[in-house]
C-alpha cells in the first residue's frame, strides 16, 4: 500500500486549506466506510484546526447510494472513471 499524498494551498492567511483525496480502482463500488475514513483522519494531517478541507474521491467501478450520501455531507466531490475519461477527452478535443 501507497502512503497517502497530499496537497495544499495558502491562497492569503485568511483563506487556508488542503484537499484530501482518495482513488480506489478496484472492481467494486465505493462504499460509506471509505467516504467516512477519509473524513475522520483529515484531522490528523491538518496543521491548524481552522483550515478549510475539501474532500475527493476517485472510484472506477462508481459509488454506492449510501456513499453518494456521506459525501454530500461534507460536499466531496466524486469522480468516476468514466466521468474523468470524458472530461479529458473534452479538454484535449478543446486545445486543438
Amino acid at each position: 500500500m501507497r502512503p497517502p499524498q497530499f496537497g495544499s494551498w495558502e491562497a492569503s492567511f485568511e483563506q487556508m486549506g488542503r484537499m484530501l483525496g482518495e482513488c480506489k480502482w478496484g472492481l467494486g463500488e465505493v462504499n460509506r466506510q471509505v467516504i467516512r475514513t477519509l473524513i475522520e483522519k483529515a484531522p490528523l494531517v491538518l496543521p491548524e484546526a481552522d483550515w478549510q478541507v475539501h474532500f475527493a474521491y476517485f472510484a472506477r467501478a462508481g459509488f454506492t447510494d449510501a456513499a453518494r450520501e456521506e459525501a454530500s455531507g461534507v460536499n466531496a466531490i466524486l469522480i468516476t472513471l468514466p466521468q474523468l475519461d470524458s472530461d479529458l477527452r473534452r479538454d484535449l478535443l478543446a486545445q486543438k
